[in-house]
């Protein structure tokens, strides 16, 4: 690494000297190449040999290898993220959900988790601390392999019910899409109660799902005694991983064909059935957060 430091006395004697130079040799008939070689380095005098617009920072981002510069990338990185985001407080908590599901891509999913939940910030706050982790898990998800990111929620602040749950998701969600870099912020829309509308982050897709210890053992979102509420984001492009069939809204119950059918027969002989919409437009934000009984009304989570 090294950098260039001129004294600012020697450049103005240079270029005073080369533009002698070059007005004597511009009279002069018999020295035309030589009038070109000191025009140039005039030029170079001016040009070259002033560092007022170059940084000592951008010349050594001129000699830094490709090695280093990866170095220096995961030395911040290191710095605003944290250790093990698959070992965390919140994976670990999600861990009977997780085994338990009868999602029968549960059990081998590669999941990442938030920062560990500091209860003297606020929920925001808390979010905003797991964001860098968060782009993180969108950029290394499809060459990874992984398979969702998971925030955890006190239980005892936003578990009572799923109005207050979904207050708690619609605040995460918001916090996350103010964040995202490709700056579509989806939680700004105005039709994210509509049909066509899904979460993304840096242009990623993701299906949410969410589990509460305010839904009963017979509800699809049971949280299997955790006393914590969890927020499940799925890039979509995991399930072309897994190669999941597309969404359909007829299920082959007596004989299942597809591993759609058989995930949907799998919580109905559980118990924990839920609701098979007749079509597959329905808006997708009427599922993130389900009321604690089947057939009553959408929880209306988006609303502030």
């Amino acid at each position: 690494m090294f950098t260039y430091k001129w004294n600012t006395h020697t450049r103005t004697y240079l270029r005073l000297v080369a533009l002698c130079l070059f007005i004597y040799s511009t009279v002069s008939i018999s020295a035309s190449w030589w009038s070109l070689i000191t025009f140039v380095i005039l030029l170079a005098s001016v040009y070259l040999l002033d560092t007022s617009d170059i940084s000592q920072g951008k010349l050594c981002l001129l000699v830094l290898s490709n090695k280093r510069q990866v170095e220096v990338a995961l030395a911040i990185s290191a710095f605003v993220t944290y250790d093990s985001p698959e070992n965390c407080e919140a994976t670990e908590k999600f861990l009977p959900i997780k085994e338990r599901t009868e999602c029968i891509f549960a059990k081998k999913a590669n999941i990442w988790g938030c920062r560990d939940f500091d209860l003297r910030l606020t929920l925001e706050e808390n979010v905003y601390r797991s964001g860098p982790m968060f782009l993180k898990f969108t950029l290394v998800c499809e060459e990874l392999g992984l398979d969702g990111f998971v925030f955890i929620l006190p239980g005892d602040q936003f578990g009572a019910n799923p109005s207050v749950f979904g207050t708690g998701v619609r605040r995460v969600l918001k916090v996350l899409s103010d964040l995202d870099p490709a700056g579509v912020k989806c939680m700004d829309k105005p039709y994210v109660d509509k049909a066509g509308w899904v979460f993304e982050f840096k242009r990623i897709t993701m299906f949410i799902t969410t589990f509460a210890p305010c839904y009963p053992e017979h509800h699809s979102r049971y949280s299997f005694g955790s006393q914590d509420c969890f927020i499940l984001f799925q890039p979509e492009l995991s399930f072309a991983q897994h190669n999941l069939p597309d969404d359909t809204a007829h299920t082959n119950w007596e004989r299942p064909q597809t591993v759609r059918d058989r995930i949907r027969l799998a919580f109905r002989e559980a118990g924990r059935g839920y609701q098979i919409r007749e079509t597959v437009t329905y808006p997708m934000a009427h599922d993130i957060v389900k009321p604690a009984t089947m057939g009553d009304p959408v929880v209306e989570w988006w609303k502030d």
